[in-house]
């Protein structure tokens, strides 16, 4: 089983209730109640609304994605680790320390220094944009949230309203009782 798909547990009332809804995307096949596309290279989201995610990445620039990608890269222990590795090499080379270099970047290493101040602003400008897109997504989803708040509170309204018609119609139509709880 693909790591990719979706843990289902099946109910009683889960039951596809109608036709099969095709994947506008890849043109698949999926249960009535489905939400999102069964095909686990598809995955898009099935319905009359688009997927905030499907919406952030059709309207992503590739500066943006670029950001993403520093900025995820950048948040993992590995980056640490090969600075690290760097600054060992650079310092161990520019003292004189290795052989097979000659020194480049005398001490105090300005252009080490140089070099970290350009890296530093490049990074700090990738992690503004990645965070911006970010926001961009929260934003997204709440307005959906409450789009989705929204209908459904109209219908538990539509509803309730329907239940209050049918119970005053049972109440009319109701035949009376006596005390004894027979009917008369």
């Amino acid at each position: 089983m693909s790591s990719s798909a979706p843990a289902t547990v099946s109910h009683p009332h889960d039951r596809a209730s109608g036709p099969p809804v095709q994947c506008p995307g890849c043109g698949g096949t999926n249960d009535s109640n489905a939400v999102f596309c069964a095909n686990a290279a598809c995955r898009r989201a099935l319905g009359g609304f688009s997927y905030v995610l499907e919406e952030l990445e059709r309207d992503t620039s590739r500066i943006a994605k670029l950001a993403e990608r520093v900025a995820e890269a950048s948040g993992r222990p590995h980056f640490v680790t090969a600075h690290l590795l760097w600054f060992a090499f650079w310092i161990l080379a520019n003292s004189g320390l290795v052989a097979f270099f000659s020194a480049f970047d005398a001490y105090p290493y300005g252009l080490l220094g140089i070099i970290l101040s350009i890296e530093g602003v490049l990074i700090t400008l990738f992690l503004l944009v990645s965070s911006n897109r970010q926001s961009a997504y929260a934003e997204k989803r709440a307005a959906l949230d409450y789009e989705v708040n929204v209908r459904t509170w109209r219908l538990v309204n539509h509803l309730a309203d329907r239940l209050d018609e049918v119970v005053t119609r049972l109440d009319r139509s109701e035949i009376p009782r006596s005390k004894d709880g027979a009917s008369g």
